[in-house]
Order: structure tokens, then C-alpha cells, then sequence
């Protein structure tokens, strides 16, 4: 396991701007889901069979071990997943002086979601990138679509890598130049029908 100090500097361990969540864990519900004073929180990149599959009760008690019911952690949200998933807040939780969203992954009851690793902030974190981040679909523009900066109050951030019209009207793929771009949640054209984060493939 991979040790780190969570006692006496707790605001240490989280990064970007919606800082860490103290507490205690009230219930694990499974592998990836666990209560922190009844509120829920799904670890971020790591994803473990369900608990009716193959394996997914073996993870559930190994996050139980690793940190049982009353342990005190410290939740890490995610700040490119604020919106969460599902009623439960997303984030990498510390306890008992470990990642528990790493320590999933490394022991080999879990693994990284690399669907969502263009879309969250620990997608180039160490674990991260060892464990699967490397290994998700490029995003690749064509050389002759015009990239325009995101900012620009007629492009829509759901589009970060190319400017769109804001919805409405509602566009389709052959109403636009662009191809193979990247996609962010709500994705109000519905650019991305397959959902890998990808709009408008070729």
C-alpha cells in the first residue's frame, strides 16, 4: 500500500479548487460507493465488478479492510465532475493513510475507467496514468476545421476543442465542419450518440 499523511495536514492531499471533504465513513455500499456521514461518494476513475459479478464482493471487502465503518477520511472531489453521478458525489477518498481509489486499481480488484479519464481531474495523476489514462481514445481535429477558443460567448463548452453555436438550435453533425472532437456533459446537440466523449466521428 502506498502511505500518505492524512492526520495533521489533510489539505495537503486534495488538489484544484473544491478542496477536501473530512469524515467518517458511515456505510460501504460496494466496491466503489461508500457514505461519508450518510452523504455518497463514488471513486473517482475506479471502477470494480458489481457485487452480484464475479469479484465484486471480493472488492467490497477489500475496501472494508482497508477502511471499515467509523474510519475517518478525506474525500478529494473531483472539480470536473462536480455535477456527480447518480445522487453521489465524485471524488478520490483517503483513509487510513492510503488512495483508495489506487489501491483498488493496484490490487487488482478493480480498474480504471478509462471512459471518463478525458473528463476528471486525476487523470494525470501517477496511479492514474499507470493504470490506464494513457491508454483512452486521442481526440484528433482535422487540419482544416478552424479551432476557435472556447471562451468566446457564441461557443458552447460542452465543445471545448471547437466552436459551436450555442443550443438552440438544435445542429446535427452534418450541419458542422468538424469531426472527432471532443465532447463534455450535457452535450446539448447530442453531437456524441455513442457516449465516449467523442462527437461527430468519421
Amino acid at each position: 500500500m502506498i502511505k500518505i499523511e492524512t492526520q495533521n495536514n489533510v489539505g495537503n492531499n486534495c488538489s484544484g479548487n473544491v478542496g477536501g471533504i473530512p469524515g467518517k465513513i458511515t456505510q460501504i455500499i460496494d466496491e466503489d460507493t461508500i457514505k461519508v456521514y450518510g452523504k455518497s461518494i463514488r471513486f473517482a476513475l475506479a471502477s470494480s465488478p458489481e457485487l452480484d459479478e464475479v469479484g465484486g464482493a471480493q472488492a467490497k471487502n477489500f475496501i472494508e479492510h482497508i477502511c471499515p465503518v467509523n474510519s475517518t477520511v478525506l474525500v478529494d472531489e473531483d472539480d470536473m465532475q462536480t455535477q456527480g453521478s447518480y445522487g453521489r458525489r465524485i471524488g478520490v477518498v483517503y483513509c487510513n493513510g492510503v488512495n483508495l481509489n489506487e489501491e483498488l486499481v493496484q490490487s487488482g480488484h478493480g480498474e480504471i475507467a478509462s471512459k471518463y479519464c478525458s473528463n476528471n481531474e486525476f487523470a494525470k495523476e501517477n496511479w492514474a496514468q499507470k493504470y490506464g489514462c494513457t491508454t483512452h481514445k486521442k481526440i484528433s481535429v482535422p487540419e482544416h476545421s478552424t479551432i476557435m477558443e472556447p471562451t468566446q460567448d457564441n461557443c458552447d463548452p460542452s465543445y471545448p476543442n471547437v466552436c459551436t453555436a450555442p443550443y438552440p438550435p438544435d445542429l446535427d453533425c452534418g450541419e458542422i465542419t468538424f469531426k472527432n472532437f471532443r465532447v463534455l456533459p450535457p452535450d446539448p446537440h447530442g453531437f456524441d450518440r455513442d457516449n465516449d466523449w467523442i462527437g461527430c466521428e468519421s
